[in-house]
C-alpha cells in the first residue's frame, strides 16, 4: 500500500531535507523541476510533439518548479514554449530560476496588467496545447481570490477545447484546510513531489488531480519512510485471497443471512447473493416476505427461502454472518434489532442503515451494543444517518463540501462513536475502522456507477465476513474485488450491467487465490 501524508508533513519533509541533510532549496528545485518533466513526457512522447507549451508561474517555489521545467522543455527540443510569471513575493530559488530563463531567452509575459489579466497573456493561454500549472503550491494559506481565482476559472475553461493542464505537486487552490467548494485548478494530470497526498483523495476533489504521477526530488529515502502517513492507497494489483482447499464443502465456505429484497426492489436480493457465491460464500439463506420469494426463486435458484423473521437465538445457532438492507422496504425495525442484538457479524446497506439510526434515535439500542458490525453509505445516506442521529456538525464535516482535513476526521469520528468499520462508497472509496488506519481504494471507473454495483459489493463483503475475515479485512478485501470486477467489466465491455459485474467478481476471486499462493 501507498503511504498517504498531509501537506503539512511534506513540508516538514522538505524543511529537514535542507536543514537537517543539508540539501539546499535550488537542488530540489531542480530535480522537481527535470524529473517532474520528464516523467510527464515519458508518459506518452509523441502526444505533445510540436505543441503550443505554457508554463504559469508564481512567485513561490511551486513556480521555481514551472520554471525548471520550462527549462527542461527547452533542452528537450520544445520549440514553442511561453512562460507567463505572477505574484510580487518571490523565494530566493524562485529570483534564481527566473533569471536562469530571462538569460536563455525564453519567451517571458506578465500576468497582469493594471491589476487584471493581460490581453496577451489571456490569448496565450486561450491558443496552448498544454498549460503546467506552477501558480501555489501546498504553502498556500488561505482561498485563491481576485485575479488568481479569474486565471483558476480561466485555465479550467481551456479543458473543454482539449487543452491539457498539468499540476505541479498539487493542483492550484488545492490544501489539507481548504473547503472542496473553493476555486482550483481542475488538472488532466498532477505530478506530485515525494509522497501521495491524502487531499487528493477526498472524493470531491479526487478528478481535479487527473492522473497523478508521484516522483522524489531528493528528499532521503529516511524522511520519506519515517513520514507519519493519515491513511494507506491500496492498490487493486495488491489484491490476495487465501486459496480454498480443493475438497472444501459447502458448509466449510460460510453460511451468509441475508435480509434484503421487496417488490419494489427484488433484483437486490438478486444481486447481493450472486455477488457473495461469486466470492465463495458456501450459502446463501435469503429472509423475505412471500410477495418476494417467488420473484427472486425464477431467477436464483441457489437460494434458501425463509420468512422474512427470525430472532436472534435463531440466527446464531445456524450463520456466520449477514447483510441487511438492499432494497429493503420500510417496517424492518424490529427484525433489524434481533440481527445486531444477535452479536453475529453483520453489514448494514441502504434502509437497514437508516433503520439503525431510528433504533439508536428512539433508545432501542445503544450505539455500540452490537457485533462485528459494518456500514457502507454513500454520501448522501450517510448524511441522513447522522442528520437523523441529531449529529448536524459530524453531517455537515463528512459533507462532500467539507475540506479534507475535515472529511477525514469526521470519518474516522464517526467509526469510533459507534464501533463500526464505515465502507464510505463513492468515486473513490473509504474504509475507515475504529480500530486501525484508514484505507481508501481508488476508484474513478465510471462504469460501476449502475444500479446493482452496490448490492453486488454488499455481497461481497458479506461472504468474506462469513467466511471469518475480520470486518476491517473483509471490507478493504471486499472493495479490492469489486473495484477489480468493475475494472475488468471496462476493459471487456466498456459499459456493463451488474449481473455481468457479479461474473467478473468470481474471476476476480480466483486470479487473487493464485497470488495468494505462499
Amino acid at each position: 500500500m501507498e503511504k498517504l501524508v498531509s501537506t503539512k508533513t511534506m513540508e516538514a519533509i522538505d524543511s529537514k531535507a535542507q536543514k537537517e541533510w543539508a540539501i539546499p532549496p535550488l537542488i530540489l528545485m531542480e530535480q522537481a523541476g527535470v524529473r517532474a518533466w520528464r516523467a510527464f513526457i515519458a508518459k506518452d512522447p509523441q502526444q505533445w510533439e510540436n505543441c503550443k507549451v505554457t508554463f504559469i508561474a508564481g512567485g513561490g517555489n511551486n513556480g521555481g518548479d514551472a520554471l525548471v521545467m520550462a527549462r527542461e522543455a527547452l533542452f528537450t527540443n520544445f520549440k514553442d514554449i511561453t512562460i507567463i510569471l505572477l505574484g510580487s513575493r518571490l523565494s530566493e530559488a524562485s529570483v534564481i530560476q527566473r533569471k536562469i530563463v530571462e538569460n536563455l531567452g525564453m519567451k517571458v509575459v506578465e500576468l497582469e496588467q493594471n491589476g487584471a489579466i493581460g490581453e496577451e497573456a489571456r490569448k496565450i493561454i486561450g491558443e496552448s496545447d498544454l498549460l503546467v500549472d506552477g501558480i501555489v503550491g501546498s504553502g498556500l494559506k488561505g482561498p485563491l481570490r481576485g485575479v488568481i481565482e479569474e486565471l483558476v476559472e480561466l485555465i479550467n475553461g481551456q479543458k473543454e477545447r482539449g487543452c491539457h493542464i498539468l499540476s505541479i505537486d498539487i493542483p492550484s487552490g488545492c490544501g489539507d484546510p481548504f473547503s472542496a467548494t473553493g476555486a482550483r485548478i481542475m488538472a488532466n494530470t498532477t505530478i506530485t513531489m515525494g509522497l501521495h497526498k491524502v487531499c487528493a483523495y477526498h472524493p470531491a476533489l479526487r478528478e481535479g488531480w487527473g492522473t497523478i504521477i508521484k516522483v522524489n526530488p531528493s528528499f532521503p529515502p529516511q524522511l520519506l519512510e519515517e513520514a507519519p502517513s493519515e491513511a494507506s492507497l491500496s492498490l487493486v494489483e495488491n489484491l490476495t485471497l487465501e486459496p480454498l482447499e480443493e475438497g472444501v464443502y459447502k458448509n466449510r465456505r460460510g453460511h451468509l443471512a441475508l435480509f434484503a429484497g421487496s417488490t419494489t426492489y427484488p433484483g437486490a436480493a438478486k444481486l447481493v447473493a450472486k455477488g457473495a457465491f461469486n466470492s465463495r460464500v458456501g450459502l446463501v439463506t435469503l429472509f423475505c416476505s412471500d410477495a418476494v420469494k417467488p420473484l427472486v426463486s425464477s431467477e436464483e435458484s441457489s437460494l434458501i427461502l425463509r420468512e422474512s423473521q427470525i430472532s436472534s437465538d435463531a440466527l446464531k445457532g445456524r450463520y456466520n454472518a449477514i447483510v441487511a438492507g438492499p432494497g429493503w422496504s420500510e417496517g424492518r425495525g424490529e427484525q433489524l434489532l434481533e440481527i445486531l442484538r444477535s452479536g453475529l457479524p453483520t453489514l448494514l446497506d441502504a434502509e437497514a442503515i437508516a433503520l439503525y439510526a431510528t433504533l439508536i434515535a428512539q433508545e432501542k439500542i445503544g450505539k455500540t451494543k452490537h457485533g462485528d458490525l459494518i456500514l457502507t453509505p454513500h454520501p448522501g445516506e450517510l448524511k441522513r444517518f447522522l442528520e437523523s442521529l441529531y449529529m448536524p456538525l459530524l453531517a455537515q464535516e463528512s459533507d462532500l463540501s467539507s475540506s479534507s482535513d475535515a472529511f477525514l476526521d469526521a470519518l474516522k469520528r464517526i467509526a469510533q462513536l459507534f464501533e463500526i468499520t464505515l465502507v464510505y462508497k463513492s468515486s473513490v472509496v473509504w474504509i475507515v475502522d475504529h480500530t486501525q488506519p484508514p484505507v481508501v481504494v481508488e476508484g474513478r471507473n465510471n462504469a460501476l456507477g449502475v444500479a446493482g454495483s452496490g448490492d453486488v459489493l454488499s455481497g461481497i463483503i458479506g461472504s468474506l465476513l462469513a467466511q471469518g475475515l475480520p470486518p476491517f479485512e473483509a471490507a478493504h478485501k471486499g472493495v479490492l474485488i469489486h473495484q477489480k470486477g468493475g475494472l475488468e467489466g471496462r476493459l471487456k465491455h466498456g459499459y456493463f450491467d451488474s449481473d455481468t459485474l457479479v461474473a467478473e467478481v468470481g474471476l476476480v476471486c480466483r486470479e487473487a487465490e493464485r497470488r495468494g499462493v505462499k
